[in-house]
């Protein structure tokens, strides 16, 4: 059985799901779903959620008081939102366990240790996202979240380029890629403290007032998105030779325009939802295609299979 290839695809579709999650995660955000389950791992209580309030107890609402439903009401879109989410999360677990058995095949110490480590995570992921429930949606704990998430990628996709034959490497200085890498980590750290300073002023103001009662951390965030800008665009001027050799240029500049856009839309128009779950793809995205570049960029051997 050729394991090295069975791996590499693997690694592909361990990737979109990875990506999947974080899509689903945004969806949920979005809709402000992220307590439509109130407990962890099961929901209400159950494995299979309600679909209808009916199924669920009288007093759920001072069962899960300490989860906000003493001022909630059961919505199914956003528990059903929450429990794909959490599905999709499994089925990523999942998928890097079975990076960790074909890994167990090469007799490669170092894809094994790696493939561990990977599996680590994701059980690390796991945790944290059963704390940022328990924590009622804690800013902090959801920046840790997204941040791991962010590190799974980065593992995936350094397994997909190892066990990968046709490398393609660039030899350049790779120095404006790390820095628009660094400045892309600050921006979605303060992006995420700014979107967990949203709900609670939703509670009170109404969303047309809502910018104007942000705190720093959202002047903050409108200000490095000049750096991310500014970063990015020399990128694509260093780099200019290489455009139509790596698709990862074009994307980079692709997600730079409607990052700006939907964070432009989002300050002009009362952080509209959808404009949110752009922006938040769209930083994603713009890290992924730099860190990309980056293993690139890097003299990385290929690992060798039985």
């Amino acid at each position: 059985m050729p394991y090295l290839k069975l791996y590499n695809s693997l690694c592909k579709l361990t990737i979109v799901s990875i990506c999947l999650i974080i899509c689903a995660g945004g969806f949920v955000r979005m809709t402000g779903s992220g307590m439509g389950c109130p407990d962890w791992p099961k929901c209400f209580g159950n494995w299979i959620p309600p679909t209808k309030v009916s199924e669920l107890p009288l007093n759920y609402k001072e069962i899960y008081s300490d989860r906000g439903y003493d001022k909630l009401d059961f919505n199914v879109f956003n528990t059903w939102a929450e429990y794909i989410n959490r599905l999709l999360g499994a089925i990523g677990g999942l998928m890097c366990f079975s990076l960790f058995i074909v890994a167990l095949t090469s007799r490669n110490m170092r894809l094994i240790l790696l493939s561990f480590f990977l599996l680590i995570l994701m059980a690390f992921q796991a945790w944290m996202g059963a704390l940022v429930v328990y924590s009622i949606l804690s800013p902090f704990k959801i920046t840790i979240h997204m941040f791991i998430a962010l590190l799974i990628l980065c593992v995936l996709f350094g397994l997909y380029r190892i066990t990968n034959f046709k490398k393609s490497e660039i030899k350049i200085n790779n120095i404006w890629i790390w820095l628009g890498l660094v400045v892309s980590l600050l921006q979605i750290a303060l992006g995420t403290q700014v979107r967990e300073s949203v709900d609670p002023l939703l509670d009170v103001f109404n969303r047309n007032d809502i910018i104007n009662k942000l705190p720093f951390v959202f002047e903050l965030h409108r200000t490095v998105a000049w750096l991310v800008l500014i970063s990015n665009g020399i990128i694509l001027w260093f780099y200019r030779h290489l455009f139509y050799n790596y698709i990862e240029l074009f994307l980079i500049g692709l997600f730079t325009i409607f990052l700006i856009l939907s964070g432009l839309i989002m300050s002009y128009y009362s952080i509209i939802g959808f404009a949110q779950f752009i922006h938040l793809l769209c930083a994603v995205s713009l890290f992924i295609c730099q860190f990309s570049l980056i293993l690139k960029s890097i003299d990385l051997s290929n690992l060798k299979f039985p």
